[in-house]
């Protein structure tokens, strides 16, 4: 993409995110088209591929901008950090240490993760079903970039937001990287049916059936004098 896409105003960043979103969440990548993003973004065609020169540059930008909201309000606001702040930051501003930092158990830590991404998507249109599409994408043009995309992201994220967790924890022959995995995989599959079948996606549903898949899986993975429940 032209770096110069960063020079504009960030009302006018916004604008052409926010079009890019709304299209590619109700279309999938083949069937979007830029001559609608640029439309509700207010600008030309043209300048739209001045800034990112192709659709495929567009989607891309878009996930990867997505991915990193979603990191950065994990990593920050009330689990301790600035928002604002870059995902790779790390510390809270002011050189504290991020609420996240000092947990050091692993569900809780998921569910810490897991509020905060809801927050993002209760505040951001779009971003669900943007996400969703992604992550089950077959676009053979797009497919292979969000795959590695997303491999990166999740292993990139695990190792930096798990990084304190106290593994003794788990039973032996429980890899936490799986458990991780299982988890996300469940909750993007969820949306995705919901998606498929038109159904309304609702953040508290999404909450409570994150609870009971986390204390199905805790079962799974802790050993059993850690598998208690705190009320």
């Amino acid at each position: 993409m032209n770096e110069q896409f960063y020079e504009l105003p960030q009302e006018k960043q916004l604008r052409i995110i926010n079009a890019g979103l709304e299209v590619f969440s109700k279309n999938d990548y083949r069937h979007a088209v830029t001559d609608e993003i640029a439309r509700k973004a207010g600008i030309s065609k043209g300048l739209l591929f001045y800034y990112f020169h192709n659709k495929k540059s567009l989607y891309l930008y878009l996930f990867d901008y997505c991915a990193s909201l979603i990191i950065n309000q994990v990593m920050g606001d009330e689990n301790g950090g600035s928002g604002d702040e870059p995902a790779s930051s790390g510390n809270a501003p002011g050189g504290k240490v991020a609420r996240w930092e000092t947990v050091t158990d692993f569900f809780e830590l998921l569910e810490m993760a897991a509020e905060a991404k809801i927050k993002v998507l209760e505040k951001t249109p779009y971003l669900a079903d943007f996400m969703v599409r992604g992550y089950y994408s077959e676009d053979g043009i797009v497919k292979e970039d969000l795959n590695r995309a997303t491999m990166e992201s999740v292993s990139s994220a695990f190792r930096k937001y798990f990084r304190n967790v106290d593994y003794s924890k788990f039973k032996p022959d429980v890899p936490p990287m799986e458990i991780y995995e299982m988890l996300v995989w469940m909750t993007e599959g969820y949306l995705h049916d919901k998606r498929k079948s038109n159904a309304s996606i609702s953040m508290k549903e999404i909450m409570e059936k994150f609870y009971v898949w986390e204390k199905w899986l805790k079962q799974i993975a802790y050993k059993e004098e850690y598998q208690k429940t705190e009320a």
